[in-house]
C-alpha cells in the first residue's frame, strides 16, 4: 500500500498540479500572478493531506484494533516532524530518509544508553546550522560543488594557456 500511495504522490508531484502546489509553495502571490487559483490548489492541497491521513488511519487502526488518542501526544508529533526536517523538507524522498535515521538512530546511539536524544538533537541542531535543507539538501549541496569543480577544470583545461596563445 505503502509503494502504491507513493507512486501516486510521486505522479502527483511530478505532474502540473503539482508544479502549481510547488509554485504555491514557494511563492502564494507570484503563483496568482502566474494564473494559479490559489484558494483552489490550497484546498486541494489540505484535501489530499486529509485523505492521506485518513489512509493511514484507516491502516492503522486493524493494527491496534482499538483507537484512542493517548497514542497521539506532542511527542509523535515532533517526533514526525524531525523526521521531515532532518531528511529534507523540500525533496520527495526526504521524510523517507529522515525517517530512516530516527529508527535507526537509537541502534547506532546504544552505546550511549538514555544519551542518544541529547545526541540526536545535537546532530539535527548541528545539521539545520550547517543545512536547513536536511541530508538530502547537504548531498544536493555536495553534488552540487562537484559538477561546479568538474566544469571548471573541464573549462580550464579546454582554455589554451598564454604560452600556447602565442604560438
Amino acid at each position: 500500500m505503502l509503494a502504491l500511495v507513493t507512486a501516486a504522490v510521486w505522479w502527483l508531484v511530478r505532474s502540473p498540479w503539482g508544479r502549481a502546489f510547488v509554485a504555491l509553495r514557494e511563492n502564494p502571490t507570484r503563483a496568482a500572478s502566474l494564473g494559479v487559483d490559489t484558494r483552489r490548489y490550497t484546498l486541494l492541497a489540505f484535501a489530499i493531506g486529509s485523505g492521506l491521513g485518513g489512509l493511514s488511519g484507516c491502516l492503522y487502526a486493524p493494527l491496534v484494533q482499538y483507537i484512542d488518542p493517548t497514542p497521539f501526544t506532542l511527542s509523535l508529533s515532533l517526533n514526525l516532524l524531525l523526521m521531515v526536517v532532518t531528511g529534507g523538507g523540500g525533496y520527495f524522498w526526504g521524510p523517507f530518509l529522515g525517517a530512516m535515521v530516527a529508527l535507526l538512530l537509537p541502534e547506532w546511539l546504544r552505546f550511549a544508553e538514555g544519551l542518544y536524544l541529547i545526541i540526536y538533537a545535537l546532530i539535527v541542531m548541528v545539521l539545520l546550522a550547517f543545512s536547513p535543507a536536511g541530508l538530502l539538501g547537504l548531498v544536493d549541496r555536495f553534488l552540487a560543488d562537484r559538477r561546479t569543480r568538474a566544469a571548471s577544470v573541464a573549462r580550464a583545461a579546454a582554455t589554451p594557456s598564454i604560452g600556447e596563445r602565442a604560438s
